[in-house]
């Protein structure tokens, strides 16, 4: 058991009437347990619609206009995770109905285009868990971590291209081949421990079968010391804030600490 603690500090100067849903609390998940946490928000009225399905617990702001200053912390416990790198991964034919949507394209993954570029790549791989392992590693090997190397704009496809991009791009291009191969993949937002600099990280995770498996391109953090926040398609879905109205961002601060577990 791997217990954290993990904060965000967010402020936002509104010109005038404008909204926010911000997805910075730790998502209710497999594996990890919110012990405590406390949200303090000034400036803004709070709309707090709990977990949704997909375990994310996203909240809305309204504000007015002026300063605008929000502050979480969590204690989070987190389950140490076992993986076999030997399991026989299931056909596409035998996946359960709700991982099919895992293995389609969306925005950031097109996974349908870069399908002859999967079977080049791992289409005589052996079709076990180890898989996941190495296409993670294959994007690690071949796109190097660039900051401010992309945009919001950019898709899996341009980064294999580029062969540069930040995390998101290399979680997308790693969701996107492991889609080709008809393998469930999603994006998650997390809190990452080591994390330099510290910041909201984007990894991915892939259904072995049996379970979901955190993956990191980056190599950035250790997997085992991920706190999720939200999952989703692509970047789209786990995207820490999504404003609408003249809300300028002014400060963004996160930390991840590791606590003795006494």
């Amino acid at each position: 058991m791997t217990r954290l603690h993990v904060s965000a500090q967010i402020g936002w100067t509104a010109e005038g009437p404008a909204t926010a849903v911000l997805q910075v609390r730790a998502a209710e998940a497999a594996g990890q347990t919110v012990l405590d946490e406390r949200l303090e928000v000034d400036g803004a009225d709070v709309e707090d619609p709990g977990a949704l399905p997909n375990g994310s617990r996203p909240v809305r702001l309204r504000a007015a206009g002026g300063p605008v200053r929000l502050h979480y912390t969590a204690t989070v416990d987190l389950a140490e995770a076992h993986a076999d790198g030997t399991d026989q991964l299931p056909s596409f034919g035998d996946l359960d109905f709700d991982l099919l949507p895992w293995t389609l394209p969306s925005r950031y993954c097109p996974a349908d285009v870069l399908g002859p570029t999967a079977e080049v790549l791992f289409g005589d791989a052996p079709r076990t868990a180890a898989l996941l392992e190495q296409v993670r590693a294959w994007v690690h090997d071949h796109v190097a971590y660039v900051s401010g190397s992309s945009d919001v704009h950019t898709a899996a496809d341009e980064t294999l291209l580029r062969r540069t991009g930040v995390c998101r791009d290399l979680a997308h291009l790693t969701a996107t081949l492991l889609r080709s191969l008809d393998v469930p993949a999603r994006l998650v937002g997390a809190y990452a421990l080591d994390l330099e600099p510290p910041d909201f990280h984007a990894v991915v995770e892939a259904h072995d079968g049996t379970g979901w498996r955190l993956l990191d391109a980056t190599e950035l953090a250790p997997v085992d010391t991920l706190v999720r926040i939200a999952t989703g398609r692509d970047a789209a879905d786990i995207a820490w804030g999504t404003t609408e109205g003249p809300l300028q961002l002014d400060h963004l601060e996160v930390a991840v600490t590791a606590a003795d577990e006494g």
